[in-house]
């Protein structure tokens, strides 16, 4: 119905404003961190087309979260595949459970 529709807007609104302010906050945290240096480019860009996509078919916003990250990151987690390793983990999780 349209009047649960316009109840959501600020919701909706707040979401968005959530978005637009964390990868700024949480990038830079997560470099000094781990020390390494971050792309705010790369990773504002990054961010975007993964928030475009999936508002397309009508999923959840990304989100990075730090802390996950960081255990991520200090127990060893490099490159593109233990990073593909933990999306399908999730992915798995996500339909048959824990």
């Amino acid at each position: 119905s349209w009047t649960a529709v316009f109840k959501s807007i600020p919701t909706m609104v707040a979401l968005a404003a959530f978005s637009l302010i964390h990868v700024p906050i949480n990038i830079p945290a997560f470099a000094i961190s781990t020390n390494v240096d971050a792309d705010m480019n790369a990773e504002l860009i990054a961010h975007g087309y993964s928030n475009f996509i999936v508002g397309i078919v009508g999923g959840l916003q990304n989100y990075m979260a730090y802390t996950q990250s960081i255990l991520y990151a200090k127990s060893g987690g490099r490159g593109r595949a233990s990073s593909l390793a933990v999306a399908a983990v999730t992915i798995l999780f996500f339909f048959v459970g824990p």
